[in-house]
């Protein structure tokens, strides 16, 4: 009897943190979209036809970048949280995952729109594994 009530317990907590993961994906991914995006206007890279200059910007970058955003942060999301969220924890993952999507989004703007989006899902998942390695070395410290 034990056992089914650990087992049910580890299941609740793993499809808790699947569905959080998959609430927080959305979000930040419609923030970093949208940012990201903004960024891609300003600096004359926005991928729409004949406004891409230096210093464009619209208010229809929000929109679209939180739809984007959203819709590939629920995917990206929920695939990062079982190997390696999970591992790192909510409260320690937020700030890599936001900041290496953003860079790696930053850095895919300056080629193209589309390139963009691939650069930021990497930098999310580069972001996480810096961070795993980081929490396994001061772990590893702590011990000795």
């Amino acid at each position: 009897m034990n056992g089914k009530h650990k087992f049910l317990k580890d299941a609740s907590h793993a499809f808790a943190g699947l569905v959080l993961s998959l609430l927080m994906g959305i979000v930040g991914g419609g923030i970093c979209g949208t940012v990201i995006l903004g960024f891609g206007g300003l600096i004359g890279r926005s991928g729409t036809t004949g406004t891409e200059y230096f210093g464009y910007w619209s208010a229809d970058f929000i929109w679209l970048g939180v739809v984007y955003g959203g819709i590939f942060g629920a995917f990206v999301g929920p695939i990062a949280y079982p190997f390696l969220v999970r591992k790192i924890g909510f409260p320690k993952s937020i700030l890599p995952a936001f900041l290496g999507t953003i860079v790696g989004g930053f850095v895919g703007a300056v080629a193209a729109p589309p390139v963009a989006v691939l650069t930021g899902i990497c930098g999310f998942f580069l972001a996480l594994v810096w961070a795993r390695i980081k929490l396994a070395k001061t772990d590893l410290s702590e011990n000795q």
